[in-house]
């Protein structure tokens, strides 16, 4: 008997207890109300989930994949969350990228679930073809199958954020077509090249980007890199905007003198195109407050583009 568990179920596991002994005395199998043994199932589950930053793992394709997994205290299984799947950059791991953004503490304070996967030999297949037998796009598929089993998830409310390889990983899964996510964002990246003729997505996709116009390891004009190019700003922005057919009504705002934001809001299926101009910043995710050179919280902003987008009925 597990003392642990509250009192108001005491007594369920005092009977579960009972007819466990009389099963083991007699060999037979006692009646047990399939009810309690659900609600004592239930109370366990709440006992267990773990709030604050743990790691978890899970086997794709015969390899051990691992996250970052970070639950706020507000969580209650019962109240389904938002859920945000955020990817590093080459070179790093989703706990780097936890520690570097703040994302983290805003799912704190604003309620909801951020996963930080980690890529294999720390970086991100974008390509189509499997990079040492790596499919990326599969893994996503299957973390989100993990998190929402562990996790109450508003599956209507799962978003991708990616900084850089992890920014182009997001791009290619907003062409994906059969990807549940609710709306993307893409920090210092593009369009990988290839998928300018390839975008298997027909549905309409909200798209966020943040990039520095100074930038040398993704340049605002564009540029290659081994097996692949990469379009500039300016053309991955027109390609969202023509693959959600937006008009061209567009706002723009000059939030400081490093800072403008361009959205196109009218686009089909309630989407929307928007871009987060870094003036002379360089490949930077940033973080606002004081030193920052007056740039903004990209987290912040991300949070508050994702919030304005949601699926309905399973599909955008």
């Amino acid at each position: 008997m597990n003392l642990l568990y509250p009192i108001t179920v005491s007594k369920v596991f005092f009977i579960l207890m009972l007819l466990g002994s009389t099963t083991a005395c007699y060999g037979k199998s006692a009646p047990v109300n399939t009810r309690l043994k659900e609600k004592a199932f239930a109370t366990r589950q709440v006992q267990t989930v773990q709030k604050g930053d743990i790691t978890g793992e899970l086997i794709h394709q015969r390899r051990k994949r691992t996250y970052y997994l970070h639950t706020p205290k507000s969580y209650n299984p019962n109240r389904p969350m938002s859920l945000v799947i955020a990817f590093h950059g080459h070179g790093s791991q989703g706990k780097n990228l936890a520690f570097n953004t703040g994302f983290s503490e805003l799912a704190e304070r604003k309620g909801f679930i951020i996963v930080y996967p980690d890529g294999i030999d720390r970086r991100w297949n974008t390509a189509r073809n499997t990079l040492l037998g790596v499919n990326d796009v599969s893994f996503v598929k299957s973390l989100i199958d993990n998190i929402t089993q562990i996790r109450a998830i508003d599956k209507r409310k799962i978003y991708a954020v990616g900084v850089s390889n992890g920014g182009f990983l997001v791009q290619r899964l907003a062409c994906e077509p059969n990807i549940k996510i609710a709306a993307f964002a893409s920090v210092v990246a593009t369009l990988p090249g290839e998928l300018k003729s390839s975008c298997d997505r027909t549905s309409p996709t909200s798209m966020l980007m943040i990039n520095g116009t100074l930038d040398r390891k993704v340049p605002w004009a564009g540029g290659r890199f081994p097996g692949g190019s990469f379009l500039s700003v300016p053309d991955t922005i027109n390609f969202w905007r023509q693959h959600n057919s937006c008009t061209p009504k567009v706002a723009k705002q000059i939030l400081n003198k490093r800072v403008d934001i361009t959205r196109y809001p009218n686009c089909q299926g309630d989407t929307e195109v928007e871009l987060v101009t870094l003036k002379d910043a360089g490949h930077v995710w940033p973080r606002g407050g004081s030193g920052s050179g007056e740039l903004l919280n990209g987290s912040q902003e991300i949070w508050d583009f994702f919030q304005r987008h949601q699926l309905s009925n399973g599909k955008k």
